[in-house]
C-alpha cells in the first residue's frame, strides 16, 4: 500500500493519501506513568538532567498502563483541534506509542481493544476511523487497537 504525505498542518501530524484515499494522521504516546515518561524523555535531552527510572516498585503495571492508554486516547477526543480537523477531513487515524517495559503494543492491542471500543462508543464525535498501537522504543509494527464499524 502506498502512502504519500500531502500536508503537515500541525495539527494533525499529516494529511496523507493512503491506498488512493485521503485521510489524516495524529500521533500520541502512552507512558506507563509520569515517572517512566520523565525517565525516558530526560535521557534523550541534552539540556535537561537525566532522571533515571530504575529501582522503583511498580504496583499493578497492567492496570496502571491501561489507565494511561485510555487517558492518552481520551485526551485526543477532548481536543477542539481534533474535532475541527475531523469536521473538515472526516475521521482520521490515531497512532499510539506504547511506552512501558511490562508489555508490547501487540499485547496491548489484543487486551485493550474491547475497552477502547467501549470508551470511544460513548464519545459524541467520531474522530478516528482506526487507532493503532506501536512499540514506542522498538520496531514500528502497527497493531490495530480500534476500527470504526462501517
Amino acid at each position: 500500500m502506498s502512502l504519500a504525505i500531502l500536508e503537515r498542518p500541525e495539527p494533525p501530524e499529516a494529511i496523507i493519501e493512503m491506498g488512493g484515499e485521503r485521510t489524516w494522521i495524529e500521533i500520541t504516546d502512552a507512558f506507563l506513568d509520569k515517572d517512566h515518561a520523565i525517565g525516558l524523555t530526560s535521557g534523550a535531552c541534552d539540556d535537561v538532567e537525566h532522571i533515571p527510572d530504575d529501582g522503583r516498585l511498580v504496583i499493578a503495571p497492567d492496570e496502571t498502563f491501561s489507565i494511561a492508554l485510555h487517558s492518552a486516547i481520551e485526551a485526543k477526543y477532548d481536543k477542539d483541534s481534533m474535532r475541527a480537523i475531523a469536521a473538515v477531513e472526516g475521521p482520521g487515524i490515531l497512532l499510539v506509542g506504547v511506552f512501558t517495559p511490562f508489555t508490547t503494543a501487540e499485547e496491548v492491542a489484543r487486551t485493550e481493544a474491547a475497552s477502547i471500543a467501549e470508551l470511544i462508543s460513548i464519545k459524541p464525535d467520531k474522530l478516528f476511523s482506526k487507532i493503532y498501537a506501536y512499540d514506542g522504543t522498538g520496531e514500528r509494527q502497527f497493531h490495530i487497537l480500534y476500527r470504526q464499524e462501517a
